[in-house]
């Protein structure tokens, strides 16, 4: 890795940005490098145009289809940063970043109806893929954030979920259901033996590691696919949290408590769903 990337690693860390961008912003700079076979200080406008229309060719590995324009512009905007970076830092006389690439348009947010969200739990098939829907939706956590999840952070005992590293380092308290918290309990029963002292996060595996976010995302796929009258293609692990937001304004829940709840720094980010819940409203 050249030490350049590392050290905008460290920048990002400083300024506070997001661990997924920690993680991955150096990773796309990088993969910039690898690709064109110079170092920062040779890169030019002409470098980076290459690259960006190598990745509009590119195929992903997990999906088999074409990168998409979210994944394609965060690349292009880690690449960005990481030059603004290394001019501010009087690594390179001058920015080679000339591109300019629209934002794509979000994508409708899709939310499943509350029956919908009863047949997804009933074609799990094992005690991890209701953990990961009880996770994801039953208490409305992000990825990351399930990700993170520490044995600790849970009390079984006064039914609450602590999370302690919450999007822009947000704290937040969920209350749990008896059945989750049955569930959760059984969970780290089986999974116990495989905990060690290096490794206390709530979701491992049977090698003792963490359960990634890929292991997530695919687990939540395997119910989907078995769910006949929902099109798998349209739905993606966050239409859960989306699902959890909606269904507790429909069930009277205050958009304040929403808003707690999910862990939203402001209060314009829960509106989004009182417009989701009246248009469901207006097409029944």
């Amino acid at each position: 890795m050249d030490e350049t990337i590392f050290n905008f690693r460290k920048e990002l860390q400083g300024l506070g940005y997001s661990k997924n961008a920690v993680d991955n912003y150096p990773k796309y700079a990088q993969n910039l490098l690898n690709y064109s076979k110079e170092n920062p200080q040779k890169i030019t406008d002409n470098h980076i145009k290459n690259y960006y229309h190598y990745l509009q060719t590119k195929i992903s590995k997990r999906s088999k289809k074409p990168l998409s324009e979210s994944h394609i512009y965060s690349q292009l905007l880690a690449i960005k940063l990481y030059f603004e970076y290394l001019e501010r830092t009087r690594t390179i006389k001058q920015n080679p970043y000339n591109l300019r690439i629209k934002q794509p348009t979000k994508k409708e947010r899709l939310v499943f109806t509350q029956e919908e969200i009863k047949t997804l739990y009933q074609n799990c098939n094992n005690l991890l893929e209701t953990i990961v829907l009880h996770l994801c939706y039953g208490c409305g956590l992000r990825r990351t954030e399930v990700i993170l999840l520490d044995i600790k952070d849970i009390n079984f005992e006064q039914k609450l979920l602590f999370i302690r590293k919450g999007k822009g380092k947000k704290r937040r308290v969920i209350p749990l259901t008896e059945s989750i918290v049955k569930d959760l309990k059984n969970y780290n029963n089986q999974i116990e033996i495989y905990r060690t002292d290096k490794v206390q996060n709530f979701l491992i595996n049977t090698q003792s590691t963490a359960i990634t976010g890929n292991t997530i995302y695919t687990t939540f796929k395997r119910i989907l696919k078995r769910t006949n009258n929902l099109d798998h293609q349209n739905y993606c692990l966050h239409s859960l949290r989306h699902s959890i937001a909606t269904h507790l304004l429909e069930n009277e829940m205050s958009i304040e408590m929403v808003r707690d709840f999910l862990g939203h720094s402001q209060l314009v980010t829960t509106q989004i769903y009182t417009r989701i819940n009246f248009l469901k409203m207006k097409l029944q």
